[in-house]
């Protein structure tokens, strides 16, 4: 029970919403409510505090967190020197993935390392970069694909960077008529200020990218749309519903319809002026387990080849 509830508490305290944690977890939401009303039984003290918005851990609940996640920590270490000194035929890894990177990457990244390792059970998440550098540091995260996370603790290998691609909407003052591919230019970008812009959360290390690259340009962007990742942003921006910039590799233009080509423009941003920095991170020890650094050579090779 220790780890579903290690993981419930960390969700809870970072969404500050019991629903947003059980989407990011996959489970229901009265489960999640079910596992901790029995540890406040078990404890006999309250661990959530429902009554603020958002939802807060008591002070029982942080302690309690945090002695859940030193002792994942511990039981996270033993497994890997166990699953080194057993040639790794067992073993367990957590690896997520920030919104970034598209889920159809976990099709050939698990497939390689499965018919290597096939007895190593992998729990795989979809976290912010911001989530992910706290579940590195306490031991319930092994490995991260996402955005540089900048911690001496953390190992942060870089892989490649991705391109970004501006959309702009038929009814924005910029839209070009007739054509899909539009040219880039800085005054281009400086005068979509005040144009309708479709973000995602703010503590987001992507968007806090995106937001310093538009406030360097003079824009101070006003969000009309918020969703919770870039995948739907970029979805509802190819309706028309305001700008985004976007990752290119999310847009798959060869399946967009024509009636998208006519009523969008996608202006990718040259690499030396703006990009998307993609790697994988992991803690660093005095010796990381083989599967982690096998795991770090089959993301590299996976992502260059789909480039």
């Amino acid at each position: 029970m220790n780890r579903k509830l290690l993981s419930f508490l960390e969700e809870i305290k970072a969404q500050g919403n019991m629903s947003k944690a059980a989407e990011i977890l996959f489970v229901t939401q009265p489960y999640i409510s079910r596992v901790i009303k029995n540890a406040e039984t078990q404890f006999g003290v309250r661990l959530i505090d429902r009554s603020s918005h958002p939802i807060q851990l008591t002070y029982a609940g942080e302690r309690l967190l945090s002695y859940l996640q030193e002792e994942n920590r511990l039981r996270s270490n033993l497994d890997r020197e166990m699953t080194h000194l057993s040639e790794f035929k067992y073993g367990h890894l957590t690896i997520a993935s920030n919104e970034v990177l598209d889920n159809g990457i976990f099709k050939p990244v698990l497939t390689q390392f499965y018919n290597k390792y096939p007895k190593i059970h992998a729990q795989l998440l979809k976290i912010t970069s911001r989530d992910a550098e706290n579940r590195l540091l306490s031991g319930s995260l092994d490995f991260f694909m996402g955005q540089p996370l900048h911690n001496n603790k953390i190992e942060y290998v870089p892989i490649t960077d991705f391109p970004l691609v501006l959309i702009v909407p038929r009814q924005s003052s910029q839209f070009e008529e007739g054509t899909l591919w539009a040219s880039y230019s800085n005054e281009k970008i400086e005068e979509m200020g005040g144009e309708s812009f479709i973000g995602i959360p703010h503590d987001s290390n992507y968007q806090r990218m995106v937001n310093n690259f538009l406030t360097d340009h003079g824009i101070s962007v006003e969000y009309s749309i918020e969703v919770p990742d870039i995948h739907l942003a970029t979805a509802l921006a190819l309706k028309q519903l305001g700008a985004i910039i976007t990752p290119k590799h999310l847009l798959s233009i060869e399946e967009l319809d024509e009636e998208t080509k006519q009523n969008i423009n996608l202006i990718e941003i040259p690499s030396d002026t703006f990009t998307s920095n993609f790697g994988v991170s992991y803690v660093k020890t005095k010796q990381n387990s083989e599967p982690v650094s096998d795991l770090v050579d089959i993301v590299t090779n996976v992502v260059n080849d789909l480039k």
